[in-house]
């Protein structure tokens, strides 16, 4: 592999990476503020597999019609009471 393909990918990934790193540092500081304004949030230690991940969007689809948001095994609420039930039913 030539040196100019090699810094072709190299340079593709930490843009990428970089886009990633900013992208959870948004998240960070925009979840802290709606936490500063009531919101709850909520984080579980791990998710089993991918059935598990499909089966909580399902619940929260069904059960949520407060405004929340999600990533990955992290969420916040807006309303308490939506917070209370996914951590009954998940935690």
């Amino acid at each position: 592999m030539k040196q100019d393909d090699i810094d072709r990918i190299v340079n593709k990934m930490s843009k990428e990476m970089s886009k990633e790193m900013s992208v959870d540092i948004d998240r960070e500081v925009l979840w802290g503020m709606l936490k500063d304004i009531g919101w709850h949030r909520v984080t579980l230690d791990r998710l089993t597999d991918n059935n598990h991940a499909v089966d909580i969007t399902i619940w929260l689809k069904k059960h949520v019609k407060n405004p929340y948001e999600r990533r990955g095994r992290d969420f916040i609420f807006s309303a308490e009471r939506d917070a209370v039930m996914f951590i009954l039913k998940w935690s």
